[in-house]
């Protein structure tokens, strides 16, 4: 089965075949995700850090987006999670692995919990994926491979919007593991907006997870 933080998508069971979008939708509902710009004042005062992350990351500047985003990610720590499912006590939680299932208030937190969907209500579309990001310290850690990692300090920026976002070079890490048309695209976007430290760590990083990537050599292009 495919890593459930692969694109956000809640996983079937391992035993059940994939399903169409439309069917998808007619099951677990519509999506209609947070703008970036929305976040700060849903978590004006939160006891826990935020930042998003997943494809916003990579925009130059959420006002103008470059293409159209059907989700809204966005990243806490993982030590966090009873913190977050405190403060977002008005709206619904859902565990998205192994199946999706709600993460009700008062009960004990699903082992290997590391990511969420959120709605108000079962007559509300999803608005954003809340991602549980491992925290060590004072570094981030790459979930899928924890060899990799950084200051927690150097994972977030601030957008022209005023929002946290994390750096793109992480962001790129991440789609570097599918590669798909869009995460192409965002990378051919992404990559001129890079200084020579963040190429370098890219470059290091996924020289780590995957040696032999494609992205490698175009990593280590001038320029």
């Amino acid at each position: 089965m495919a890593d459930p933080a692969d694109d956000g998508r809640p996983q079937l069971p391992a035993d059940r075949p994939a399903i169409p979008d439309w069917e998808f939708v007619r099951w677990y509902g519509p999506t209609s995700p947070i703008h970036p710009t929305a976040l700060p004042r849903l978590f004006d005062g939160a006891p826990f850090s935020w930042w998003v992350i997943g494809g916003w990351s990579l925009e130059a500047d959420s006002r103008s987006p470059r293409r159209v985003h059907d989700d809204t990610d966005v990243a806490v720590p993982m030590a966090d999670a009873d913190a977050v499912r405190e403060w977002m006590s008005g709206y619904q939680l859902w565990q998205t692995y192994p199946g999706l299932r709600p993460v009700l208030t008062g009960e004990p937190l699903p082992r290997n919990l590391h990511q969420m969907w959120v709605r108000r209500d079962a007559f509300s579309p999803w608005l954003m994926d809340l991602a549980l990001t491992p925290v060590d310290g004072t570094d981030w850690v790459f979930r899928p491979d924890p060899r990799v990692r950084r200051p927690l300090s150097g994972v977030v920026r601030v957008g022209p919007d005023g929002v946290p976002y994390q750096v793109p070079e992480i962001g790129l890490l991440f789609k570097a593991r599918h590669a798909r048309a869009k995460d192409e695209s965002d990378l051919l976007d992404a990559l001129p907006r890079l200084d020579a430290p963040a190429r370098d760590w890219l470059r290091d990083a996924l020289g780590t997870v995957s040696p032999g990537h494609p992205w490698l050599a175009r990593l280590s292009a001038p320029g």
